[in-house]
């Protein structure tokens, strides 16, 4: 009886993890022009807090390259936009990528790799 009980709480919380993790951008969210994208982001500190795991500390400089970091790690690179997505590679983890951006009510909010919509707080 106490396993089934067991079972059905990590259930009930995988459940609620899986509705916290928003994967869609709110609605009534605009993409930007890459000029505004690029002029949103250049030279500003952004925090994101991600449904599970430490938050990030992103700082995208204008002359393109990114310091963040993350927990314990760090990594820097370059990034630029195309379209209404940020583009960016790192020297730790090379591979890159692009994350689609869109704004609602002057807010920032990015596509995560993993489909995790997430907001970019600028700090």
């Amino acid at each position: 009886m106490s396993r089934l009980l067991v079972m059905l709480l990590l259930g009930l919380s995988g459940s609620a993890f899986a509705a916290a993790m928003s994967t869609q951008f709110p609605q009534g969210s605009t993409e930007l022009t890459p000029e505004a994208l690029k002029s949103d982001l250049s030279d500003k500190t952004f925090i994101v807090r991600p449904a599970q795991g430490p938050s990030w500390r992103w700082e995208l400089k204008g002359n393109g390259y990114y310091f963040i970091n993350i927990g314990n790690f760090s990594d820097s690179g370059t990034w630029n936009v195309k379209g209404s997505s940020l583009c960016s590679a790192g020297q730790k983890v090379a591979t890159g990528s692009c994350n689609d951006v869109r704004m609602k009510d002057g807010a920032l909010y990015l596509k995560r790799d993993n489909g995790e919509v997430v907001e970019l707080e600028s700090k």
